[in-house]
């Protein structure tokens, strides 16, 4: 099997899509706070982080409870909330 591995700087991922899947309770201060830098401080919480050396090595730590995929950008922020209120959409008159 023949894997091809491309050096093209637009090729390769520009940040961590870093998911916390399980808790920091009862883990040790160190790993909380390398949880923290990563900005996980909920359960489920995801943060967009940049490929580097230092962001790798806080992943690394924390492997255990932590999803990690590569993406290119980060999505925009949807707006989630629907519209207070109602709307008349026809009438039967």
């Amino acid at each position: 099997m023949i894997r091809s591995f491309s050096t093209s700087a637009n090729a390769a991922a520009q940040y961590y899509k870093v998911t916390l899947t399980r808790s920091t309770i009862g883990l040790s201060k160190d790993y909380r706070a390398a949880a923290q830098t990563l900005g996980l401080f909920r359960l489920n919480q995801t943060t967009y982080q940049p490929v580097n050396a230092s962001t790798a090595g806080l992943i690394l730590k924390l492997k255990e409870i932590v999803r990690v995929q590569n993406v290119d950008h980060i999505p925009e922020k949807i707006n989630q909330k629907t519209e207070r209120g109602y709307k008349v959409v026809g009438r039967t008159n």
